[in-house]
């Protein structure tokens, strides 16, 4: 604890105001587990394509994670190698600076014409 007293040294009060400041800041920084709401999106896009690892909008990747639910149209869950593409769904995802998004829902709005569940043929480099 920090108490202070006539002719204490400007070190040890900038000390204190440093532990201060960690300590009522913390809370505000970081270490919980659900990502800021600010870095949280949302909206209905069109999947395109999907990998072992993402899914495919408008050329954009979105990481898919163990901690990502997908639901049909019906809302039962599924793993993202029975979702079918191409389809239009809800998504939620959270932003992260320079990297690809990583998606935390995806639902199932409608499927569109020439949708499958089968993987993407892999596509030549070049």
């Amino acid at each position: 604890m920090c108490i202070f007293y006539k002719g204490q040294s400007i070190y040890r009060i900038s000390v204190c105001l440093v532990f201060l400041l960690l300590f009522l800041l913390l809370p505000v920084t970081g270490f919980s587990k659900s990502p800021p709401k600010s870095l949280v999106r949302s909206g209905s896009m069109i999947i395109q394509g999907k990998t072992s690892d993402a899914i495919v909008v408008s050329e954009r990747r979105f990481l898919v994670t163990e901690a990502t639910t997908i639901l049909t149209v019906k809302g039962r869950k599924i793993q993202l190698s029975a979702l079918p593409i191409p389809c239009k769904a809800e998504i939620t995802y959270q932003l992260r600076m320079d990297q690809d998004p990583v998606t935390l829902k995806i639902k199932i709005k409608k499927l569109l014409k020439g949708s499958s569940k089968k993987w993407p043929p892999p596509r030549s480099e070049g």
